[in-house]
């Protein structure tokens, strides 16, 4: 999916070039998908342009947020992706994007067992910011993008 297919995609299931008041920084799907965007194609312009004409109180912070971000952000293989799960004993990944999405770039969490079905819950049909047991992430995609 481009970029531009992904902003449509997501406003068409947000609505948020009809309603931008209800979206702030932190919601924006928009910046989201600029944002995976910008980290997996390595196009910090990319994020700078989309910033400024959008954000630009937020520019500064969030660059320097990207940058760190850029430099721990790694496409693994499956057998790579579980090595790396299992050393560091990660049990919950969080997704920018949908988790069933290929380009999605995930976190690596490690919670209690026992918390687990409850950061679960209602991530399904999570179209950003999804949680999604390893496992799960891995049977859907043979690479996967992971902040180490």
């Amino acid at each position: 999916m481009t970029l531009q297919e992904r902003i449509d995609y997501f406003d068409r299931q947000f609505g948020f070039r009809a309603h931008p008041e209800d979206f702030d920084f932190y919601l924006s799907p928009e910046r989201i998908a600029y944002k995976n965007e910008a980290l997996r194609q390595k196009d910090r312009n990319l994020y700078v342009g989309y910033l400024a004409d959008n954000f630009p109180d937020e520019m500064e912070q969030e660059l320097q947020s990207f940058d760190e971000l850029s430099n721990r952000l790694k496409q693994l293989s499956k057998e790579e992706a579980e090595q790396l799960f299992r050393d560091k004993g990660i049990n919950l990944l969080q997704s920018d994007l949908s988790y069933k999405d290929p380009d999605a770039i995930y976190k690596l969490l490690k919670v209690a067992d026992e918390d687990l079905n409850w950061h679960l819950e209602g991530s399904e049909e999570d179209l950003v910011n999804g949680k999604v047991r390893p496992n799960t992430a891995l049977q859907l995609h043979p690479r996967i993008w992971v902040l180490t």
